[in-house]
């Protein structure tokens, strides 16, 4: 049976390089209070659209019935297995709009808002920086580089695409991207923040933040997300690619590599997409 597997997928991306340009770029962002709290908040207006993303894929996939059929079923109204491969990606929305560590209604754009804020009541309460409301509105306004870049996610997760086995599988590497880069970006970020900026770590770690009525940890998004902490991005990875590898068995193997060949222009998809942030952030 066709399979899908995380070497296979490293072997289209040069992830040694990819990994020192992003720490390169973070390090350099961690000499500046502004330059840090810029990175972030355009780190997490770029993240805030993968959650819905990946519910409109689980969404996308779960309505296409005549493409995910059980090859040995043989009564129609019994066949249709499109809503069990949703569920492997739905997996990663459940916990983007609920994250299940806690006990709050703690979505990750919740957590990914109060790891920004605290930031700024940090460099704030240490007098580091000094600017108004209004002056952090302009100053943190996504830019349009990073508006076009965040339109181009919607894309990614099959916005606008076909309801048809090549663009789903498109779709679907898109997603395996997001989640393996992710985890490695945001354990670079763990760990620039541990061994170069401690104080604002250990501030961040004890630090709450409320929004939308609860009190959030300002560091659970960042720890979550890390390698060396939770690790969700690589739980979801791993149920992605079960998710890939169960809709394979649900379409004619006849089509098998040219859909392998689809996974694999979405996962560069987003690797292109994903060099674009990183260039750009440092570059702007």
């Amino acid at each position: 049976m066709t399979r899908i597997t995380e070497q296979e997928l490293l072997e289209l991306y040069d992830y040694k390089s990819g990994s020192g340009q992003i720490k390169l770029i973070f390090i350099n962002a961690l000499q500046q209070p502004q330059a840090l709290i810029r990175f972030i908040a355009h780190y997490t207006a770029w993240n805030a659209l993968f959650g819905s993303g990946v519910a409109s894929l689980a969404g996308k996939i779960g309505r296409c019935q005549g493409v995910f059929r059980s090859q040995q079923c043989k009564i129609d109204a019994i066949a249709d297995r499109s809503v069990h491969v949703a569920s492997f990606f739905f997996d990663a929305a459940r916990d983007e709009f609920d994250d299940r560590a806690t006990i709050h209604r703690d979505t990750h754009r919740c957590l990914a808002q109060s790891c920004l804020q605290g930031m700024i009541d940090y460099y704030t309460q240490s007098q580091q920086i000094t600017l108004s409301d209004t002056q952090l509105n302009d100053w943190l306004a996504p830019p349009l580089w990073l508006t076009a870049l965040i339109e181009r996610v919607a894309i990614g997760y099959g916005v606008g695409s076909g309801d048809h086995p090549a663009a789903l599988f498109r779709s679907m590497g898109y997603h395996l991207g997001s989640e393996l880069l992710a985890d490695r970006e945001f354990s670079i970020i763990d760990q620039g923040l541990e061994t170069r900026q401690v104080e604002l770590q250990a501030f961040l770690k004890q630090h709450t933040v409320e929004i939308a009525g609860e009190h959030h940890s300002a560091y659970h998004w960042l720890e979550i997300h890390s390698g060396h902490g939770g690790g969700v991005e690589a739980e979801h990875f791993a149920w992605a690619v079960k998710g890939v590898n169960r809709g394979f068995s649900y379409v004619p193997v006849a089509i098998h590599e040219s859909l392998r060949h689809q996974l694999h222009l979405g996962f560069m998809d987003f690797v292109t997409d994903h060099r674009e942030f990183f260039t750009s952030v440092a570059r702007y």
